[in-house]
């Protein structure tokens, strides 16, 4: 795939299209932020968009396609993912009628614009929060409960298990280094999605810690990743809960059980 041609074809498309009222490029290419390996972002804003999700020739015609995500997207518009030889396009159809609606807090660039929209969205503030206690509470629980139970895969010699709960424990983390990064430099501060663009967002104390965070299948590495993980979970917690006045929770006792629950595999003490 060549993006700038699949690009001008999908344009004329959309212009020959009565259906098509709209169509919008985000995410780094409109951010003018591409690597060699950046996918393209495109809205299709369409008075119908059942008929673009049933039919697959205005996006198959763009490049030899390899595979597809057909994702429905709960609480958001259905999607298309398509993987090509050479590229990758995430076309998202949205209803027309809410494109005056939509709020794009990162640059965006219309492509199509049938009924003269464009002059009259701008990008939005980035809608940064920090957590109650309640919901702080429940990422700390989720997050630990993860790791009390990578213990028991690592002793168990289950590897497979191990990865799918340290998968889960790293989801907390993140949530974690994103909310703790908001305390240190407040909510306007550009932390990106799924931890994306880390290098440039992530301050290098917490880039240092993750270094040791993940492990191969084997048990020693496996409770070494683990302890490194948690060492960071326990860290950014403590440090969130100072800065936003919550109550003190005890880690070191969830570390303990971890430990007492490693000390059953002679490898893993």
């Amino acid at each position: 795939m060549e993006y700038d041609n699949a690009i001008d074809t999908l344009i004329a498309w959309a212009q020959n299209s009565e259906n098509v009222r709209a169509m919008v490029m985000t995410g780094s290419a409109a951010a003018h932020e591409t690597h060699p390996l950046s996918d393209r972002d495109i809205e299709i804003y369409a008075t119908d968009p059942t008929p673009l999700l049933a039919d697959d020739s205005w996006w198959d015609q763009l490049g030899e396609v390899l595979v597809v995500e057909r994702l429905a997207t709960p609480g958001w518009h259905p999607a298309r993912l398509v993987y090509y030889i050479g590229g990758k396009l995430d076309l998202t159809a949205i209803r027309a009628d809410a494109l005056s609606m939509i709020r794009h807090e990162r640059p965006f660039t219309f492509l199509v614009d049938k009924d003269g929209l464009s002059g009259s969205l701008h990008v939005a503030a980035v809608r940064s929060s920090l957590p109650d206690e309640a919901a702080f509470q429940e990422r700390l629980n989720w997050g630990y409960a993860a790791a009390l139970m990578c213990a028991k895969a690592i002793v168990r010699d289950e590897p497979w298990s191990n990865k799918i709960r340290d998968r889960d424990l790293k989801a907390s983390l993140l949530t974690f280094i994103e909310w703790d990064h908001y305390v240190r430099h407040g909510l306007d501060y550009d932390v990106r999605f799924l931890g994306s663009r880390m290098r440039q967002w992530m301050d290098a104390d917490v880039q240092q810690a993750l270094e040791q965070c993940w492990a191969h299948f084997d048990v020693v590495d496996s409770a070494r990743a683990l302890r490194a993980s948690i060492a960071l979970f326990a860290r950014l917690g403590r440090y969130i809960a100072d800065g936003l006045g919550f109550r003190s929770f005890n880690h070191e006792s969830v570390h303990r059980e971890v430990e007492v629950i490693l000390a059953m595999h002679p490898d893993a003490r």
